[in-house]
């Protein structure tokens, strides 16, 4: 793909993540969820250990996989926008559908496609190909569409949906997991502050807290309920200057969700994680103790989300095509 093809906003993304894929494979990242290795590099990430990426990515794909069977069914023409280093396409293909996927970041594709060509599990393999082109270049005839934490990066997710509907043939789907940071509450930052702090105090935590203080003064621990509210809401640190990219969170889940119930009938609207994306990997300790600590927190994870003790801070959606009515003009 030539950069020209890109819009200027385009290039300073792709750009972004090229310099993000180079520097965390040169760390030893493997961007496969069953080749995941341990890699220290990463400080907080959940792909600093294997089991952390499949109780977070893992999830995810596997909630793709149930919802396709549901409403789409086997082997089917999948069309993944924004597919970064290809861990999902990769779990999709494997599961015997026929995907594409799609990245602006030239050196993502690149990665993907080395990953692919030392893939082992070949059992009910599909097919899978990348290309490094945008969604407004993207051509053919899909089943599926899938934004996977894709759109978020869009100012306007209207022009994404609409030229995601032209490519699906009839009754065609299109699937999701994106963030709906507006949706997360004060309420829910305390109760990860208080996690934190606990696992910070019994040295399972990667960040041990200098200042005592935060233990016992409420202004002080108010103060880190903020901080944590605004980490999840922006996905960075305070002390982070840049996040995923340029553009990221560039539109809330709610703007993504109406560009999808003007365009589509609607299947699933389905709640997805909470908090662990952003604490998992900041366990600290002996395998056992960590292995242990980060089953819990995932069970707590999606018990607190379904009996509404947490807000989420994603969502998965499916919704399908119906006829020509609901295409781009």
């Amino acid at each position: 793909m030539s950069t020209e093809q890109l819009s200027q906003g385009e290039r300073i993304e792709a750009q972004a993540f090229n310099r993000r894929i180079e520097e965390r494979i040169n760390a030893g990242f493997v961007p496969d969820l069953r080749r995941a290795v341990k890699c220290e590099y990463f400080y907080k990430s959940i792909w600093r250990d294997p089991q952390f990426a499949r109780l977070f990515v893992g999830q995810i794909a596997d909630t793709y996989l149930h919802m396709l069977r549901q409403y789409g069914g086997d082997e089917l023409r999948i069309l993944d926008v924004g597919c970064g280093a290809g861990y999902i396409s990769l779990e999709l293909a494997r599961a015997g559908h026929h995907v594409v996927g799609i990245d602006i970041s030239e050196r993502c594709i690149e990665i993907a496609q080395k990953t692919l060509a030392e893939n082992t599990f070949k059992t009910r393999f599909g097919s899978l190909r990348y290309r490094a082109i945008s969604l407004r270049q993207a051509t053919g005839v899909y089943d599926v569409v899938l934004f996977s934490g894709a759109l978020h990066h869009f100012a306007d997710p209207e022009e994404p949906v609409r030229l995601a509907c032209d490519l699906l043939g009839p009754s065609g789907l299109i699937l999701c997991y994106e963030p709906c940071h507006e949706e997360w509450r004060m309420e829910d930052a305390a109760q990860v502050a208080l996690i934190r702090l606990l696992l910070s105090l019994t040295g399972t935590w990667y960040e041990p807290l200098t200042d005592t203080n935060i233990y016992k003064d409420q202004a002080e621990f108010e103060s880190y309920v903020s901080d944590i509210h605004m980490e999840y809401l922006t996905e960075r640190d305070k002390t982070e200057p840049d996040g995923q990219s340029p553009h990221d969170n560039s539109s809330s889940g709610q703007e993504i969700l109406a560009a999808f119930r003007r365009h589509l009938i609607e299947l699933e609207y389905k709640p997805g994680f909470s908090f662990i994306y952003r604490l998992l990997g900041g366990l600290r300790g002996s395998d056992k103790v960590v292995s242990g600590l980060a089953d819990l927190l995932a069970v707590y994870d999606r018990v607190s989300v379904k009996n509404g003790y947490m807000k989420p801070n994603g969502f998965f959606f499916i919704g399908r095509l119906a006829g020509e009515a609901f295409r781009a003009p």
